[in-house]
């Protein structure tokens, strides 16, 4: 059996939904966050399908997401179809949740009505069940135990409501009705109805299916706008007869007497001046702490890589099989997870904000400026999203409405910096930035510098927008709109889980590329033209000093197929002021930004002293001189250069995959890709001609 979970943005589906199928579905205080389908077993239930679908306010979708949850409900493949859902409607939100309620059960769904109880609010289930003729279960998604959760949700038989309502189905139709029958064989006339008031006719639908509804919608007068309005004042009138009999003290009247609380809050956070300052002071705190927090825990990382090191360098044979696992493997990994802690701690502080609900009240903050340069309040989701990653952000680009918005967002978020980014701008800030407290040791120097190439990016992407929104052909798009969760106290369990399964994901998905990554570069390193490679081997074998061991190691790798590429590739990257070994790292980092220092920790091996691999590696890329410019390779100027063209570089490759998936279109996703490499180059290259 499949049961599909349906409710508005933010009434807790998603979190049922983790809890009985310990499922990681994301989970936010703001609506946006669920923007595809998940689907999973419930746990000891193997019979249970659950699938949890983006929230919608109304089945008529006006965004991709709403449409994904459209074509879920109303598949035409019974197979693949629900068969029951469960609406999950916030205590917080009656009023407003009944909108929806009454729609999927006039088109006669087999349902449970299930209310997440996230306030105080009196629910009375004997009168709930009177109105829509299905049972009712109250539970409490976060602090309800799993037991006691899957307990009442299973206690319900969902089941087709007795509501019956004439003025859905008009007589006046029977000609389209007619029409539709043969299509829809096994249709209601409820159902039949809602094709008809739909505004486009979905490209889920058979061919056969799309031509009758086509001819059937011609025999109607009324437009679909029309319709739909007509029926949602109906439905509106409807449910304000109902509720009047509420209590007045009920918080169902949540619209009429929002809390004190709430409303002093939001006279602070989102005022028109102190609201942005707050904005501002939220976010450079954020990054301070990034840096702050991290560095302990960073430490003893690089610690234990270099322990591990000089232990198996002392326990293990001189072998090519010890190369492979210290220089190689050992070393690529060590790039990698040493910038965990930053990463896990970003993913936390971004978490616990969007559980307080003050990321909803940033994007009506941003509303006004970002309709000026082509976006909306909407945007707001993608763009904070893309800090952390920008895959999923593109998705979540799905609740905007409007197609040209939604197109500017999907370009412009990739220049947002991801956590993909962090590892790298903080190798990198070391070179230009000192390690010290300033302000009377109030802030750390590097932390103001990352807040500044974050603010940087965010620029960055919002003049792009605004370019582009100048230059393309100017369209009529939808109002913003966006509900306001209530304030809550971030869930430190949920924080903790975010921040465990984030760092996690990091750490599988970036070590899998650095494994492949360092094997290929440690076997191109070793391998070259017989001749050439014969003498750099015989001239290391000769060696005795640490200085002449240092000299056959680098002749080794300049006449391996490694070192060959290295020269092929240096022409283009000179200009910039790197070698080849580090245009190798740079190209290979198009897999995925985050390999970059592992990769030159695989190109640039070296003694694993005591401050750590990472200060060790950073140390002999300062000191090692650049054979042509005579300077240390990553000098102020080169490394200025390095994080420029991270910056802009569209590095990911599955970035560039669910751009053409989102907006069926290669010529965008490749476009996309080329320009902002080609922006990224001229913008380093810019940087280290006037810093040289």
């Amino acid at each position: 059996m499949k049961i599909a979970l349906i409710g508005n943005p933010n009434c807790g589906k998603t979190t049922v939904f983790n809890r009985l199928t310990f499922g990681r579905g994301k989970v936010g205080n703001m609506p946006g966050v669920t923007v595809d389908a998940m689907e999973a077993k419930m746990r000891d239930e193997e019979h249970l399908t659950l699938v949890d679908l983006p929230g919608t306010y109304s089945l008529y979708a006006q965004s991709e997401d709403e449409r994904i949850t459209q074509a879920v409900l109303f598949n035409p493949n019974p197979d693949s179809r629900p068969d029951a859902i469960w609406l999950v409607v916030d205590s917080s939100q009656l009023r407003s949740s009944l909108f929806l309620v009454l729609q999927a059960l006039e088109l006669q769904f087999n349902a449970s009505i299930v209310i997440n109880q996230t306030d105080d609010s009196p629910i009375d289930v004997p009168e709930w069940v009177l109105l829509t003729g299905i049972d009712v279960v109250t539970i409490n998604a976060v602090e309800d135990s799993t037991a006691a959760l899957k307990q009442a949700l299973l206690s319900t038989v969902p089941r087709e409501s007795t509501l019956k309502e004439p003025r859905l189905t008009p007589s006046e139709w029977e000609a389209a009705f007619t029409l539709l029958k043969g299509a829809f064989p096994e249709e209601s006339p409820e159902r039949l109805s809602w094709y008809l008031r739909l505004k486009e006719i979905p490209t889920w639908l058979t061919p056969s299916q799309q031509a009758a509804l086509s001819l059937a919608k011609d025999e109607i007068p009324q437009s679909s706008a029309a319709l739909q309005l007509e029926e949602t004042g109906w439905r509106m009138e409807r449910i304000r007869k109902w509720t009047e009999r509420w209590p007045k003290n009920s918080k169902a009247d949540d619209w009429k007497e929002s809390s004190k609380r709430t409303t002093q809050l939001d006279r602070i956070f989102t005022h028109p001046i102190w609201g942005h300052v707050i904005l501002a002071g939220v976010f450079f705190a954020l990054f301070q702490a990034v840096y702050a927090w991290s560095a302990y825990p960073m430490d003893l990382v690089d610690a234990a890589f270099s322990g591990v090191h000089r232990m198996a360098l002392d326990s293990l044979p001189e072998t090519w099989w010890r190369s492979l696992i210290l220089d190689g493997l050992l070393n690529g990994l060590g790039g990698i997870i040493v910038f965990v802690p930053q990463i896990m701690i970003l993913f936390g502080l971004i978490s616990a904000m969007e559980a307080t609900g003050y990321m909803a009240r940033v994007g009506f903050l941003g509303d006004q400026f970002l309709q000026r340069i082509g976006l909306n309040g909407r945007s707001i989701v993608p763009l904070v999203g893309g800090l952390a990653c920008a895959v999923p952000a593109v998705m979540a680009a799905r609740s905007i409405t409007g197609k040209r918005e939604r197109l500017l967002t999907i370009l412009v978020t990739p220049l947002m910096t991801c956590s993909a980014r962090l590892p790298v701008y903080a190798f990198l800030i070391g070179f230009l930035v000192p390690d010290k407290q300033v302000i009377g040791g109030l802030f750390n120097q590097q932390g103001l510098f990352l807040f500044g190439l974050y603010a940087v990016s965010t620029f960055a992407a919002l003049a792009l927008a605004w370019v582009m929104h100048r230059a393309l052909p100017q369209r009529q798009e939808g109002s913003f709109t966006m509900e306001w969760p209530a304030y809550r106290w971030p869930k430190v369990w949920e924080v903790l889980q975010e921040m465990t399964s984030k760092g996690w994901d990091f750490v599988r998905s970036a070590g899998q590329v650095i494994l492949i990554v360092s094997l290929v570069l440690w076997g191109l390193g070793k391998v070259g033209p017989s001749g050439a490679m014969d003498a750099a081997k015989a001239q290391h074998a000769q060696a005795i000093t640490a200085e002449d061991v240092a000299a056959g190691e680098s002749a080794i790798m300049e006449a391996s197929w490694l070192g060959q590429l290295g020269h092929f590739i240096e022409p283009a990257v000179r200009p910039l002021g790197y070698d080849g070994r580090i245009g190798i790292a740079i190209l290979s980092s198009f897999a995925a930004r985050e390999v970059f220092v592992g990769t030159m920790s695989t190109l640039f091996p070296g003694e694993q002293l005591e401050e750590g691999s990472i200060r060790s590696l950073q140390k002999r890329l300062g000191t090692e001189v650049h054979p042509t410019t005579g300077k240390p390779l990553l000098n102020p100027a080169s490394a200025a250069s390095l994080l420029v063209f991270y910056m802009f570089a569209m590095q990911c490759m599955s970035t560039v995959v669910i751009v053409r998936k989102e907006l069926n279109s290669w010529p965008w996703a490749l476009g996309q890709a080329i320009g902002f490499t080609l922006l990224a180059y001229g913008m380093a290259l810019l940087v280290y001609q006037v810093m040289r």
